[in-house]
């Protein structure tokens, strides 16, 4: 693995791995080109190369990462399986620690914070709601 890496080199040499293994066909080209392709872009959308490789201590951030990006397709777990392989040794036995990176804390920040909005804005409609249903009930006595 090289940090210098993008994410396509890294794919390209994911895809190595995974044809040595057995576990993607080399032939009929397509194959491996379609699968490269979709792994390049996958890893393009979780912005994953090989600077994002070096910085894991543990295995547990890349395989929520790799996860995070995809689909639940069968070669998941292959892929995943490869890329923990290409770290290196003491950060492949590291103990998994699934933490959540900073840009995930700040979503699910923004989402506490819309909910929270959206609470307030039906504590206010039911209050006009409540509100208006007392002036009708009112107006008939």
């Amino acid at each position: 693995m090289d940090a210098s890496w993008n994410s396509d080199q890294l794919a390209n040499e994911l895809c190595n791995i995974l044809v040595k293994k057995g576990q993607l066909k080399e032939k009929p080209a397509f194959i491996r080109g379609d699968r490269q392709a979709k792994i390049t872009q996958v890893f393009e959308g979780i912005g994953l190369d090989g600077a994002k490789m070096a910085t894991f201590d543990n295995p547990g951030p890349l395989e929520m990462l790799v996860r995070k990006g995809t689909n639940g397709e069968t070669w998941v777990q292959q892929v995943t399986d490869a890329l923990i392989g290409m770290l290196p040794e003491d950060v492949q036995k590291a103990k998994k620690t699934m933490t959540m990176d900073e840009a995930s804390k700040q979503e699910l920040l923004a989402a506490q914070e819309k909910s929270a909005q959206r609470r307030e804005r039906l504590a206010e409609n039911e209050e006009k709601e409540q509100a208006e249903r007392g002036d009708r009930e009112g107006g008939k006595s």
